[in-house]
């Protein structure tokens, strides 16, 4: 059963949950996550988790992601970008190149970000979407994100619309950041357009739609990344036929004598069988990727 990460390219119109469901009808295909929501109205990268590298999800999640962003001033969207419903605030003619400049900066690091009220983000169990759509007061907390770099590709005063690109960890809004510019120029603000153009080492220009991927039949297989690509930087255990065996029924072995706290743990022909932390002198198996 062939396991890996797909470099899937979502098209703007779909659900990411509707990109992820046509990966699953893929031929030998079991079980499929992916790492990190795309809004329906945006594209780009979305990485598809195939069969065994599930396990691996949170590691996906934690690459740094890269956005071309097209943010539009003069007008506010009750659910950040422009599915929403507008309404008019300020007046966007004072918006200059070096305006946008100047704020930029206070959004780059690490930030508080109050989340989207139309987000998958969950409060008492329940999607804030759902909340929302009903009606309810929504207000959610702000937490730390962080952005790696922020740069202003143009300024269209005719639109009054920018185009920014955008370096960010997990959990980070590109919505949030809009609305966020928009009040610190004090005409308001919102999300126009979005493209993912990477997460972690996945390019938009290596990525291919669902429809494409189906296209392939079983050699849809030739486009499967190692499910290692996540961790491969981490040191490897490389364990005998007892050790593997060991490990496939997660038990724990004897910590080798490096400093080190996570390893990949590596069968006996250097293939990766799953991953494990050192607690109290052992290295304790996390998740088993392999039978």
């Amino acid at each position: 059963m062939a396991s890996g990460i797909l470099n899937v390219n979502k098209p703007a119109g779909q659900t990411s949950f509707a990109a992820v469901r046509q990966v699953q009808r893929l031929p030998g295909v079991r079980k499929v996550g992916h790492g990190g929501t795309l809004d329906p109205a945006a594209d780009g990268v979305l990485p598809v988790l195939v069969n065994a590298a599930t396990r691996l999800a949170d590691f996906v999640h934690a690459w740094p992601k890269e956005y071309l962003a097209t943010v539009t001033f003069g007008a506010t969207s009750d659910t950040g970008d422009a599915e929403g419903r507008l309404t008019p605030q300020g007046d966007a003619g004072v918006i200059t190149t070096e305006r946008i400049d100047a704020v930029l900066p206070s959004f780059v690091g690490i930030i508080e970000q109050v989340p989207p009220a139309y987000s998958a983000l969950k409060q008492g169990g329940e999607s804030l979407y759902r909340k929302a759509r009903r009606g309810e007061l929504v207000e959610p907390a702000a937490r730390r994100v962080e952005i790696h770099s922020l740069t202003l590709l143009g300024y269209e005063p005719s639109s009054a619309s920018a185009r920014l690109a955008v370096r960010c960890g997990r959990g980070t809004y590109i919505r949030s950041l809009a609305r966020d510019l928009g009040a610190a120029l004090a005409c308001g603000a919102y999300l126009s357009a979005l493209t993912r153009t990477a997460v972690g080492p996945l390019r938009l220009a290596d990525a291919m739609t669902p429809a494409q991927l189906q296209q392939l039949g079983e050699r849809w297989v030739d486009k499967l990344l190692p499910m290692e690509l996540p961790i491969q930087h981490w040191p490897a255990l490389e364990l005998d036929a007892e050790g593997a065996e060991l490990v496939r029924q997660g038990r724990r072995l004897p910590a080798p004598a490096s400093s080190a706290q996570r390893y990949r743990l590596l069968d006996p022909q250097g293939g990766l069988i799953g991953w494990a932390e050192v607690v109290d002198g052992f290295v304790q198996p996390r998740a088993v990727l392999a039978p």
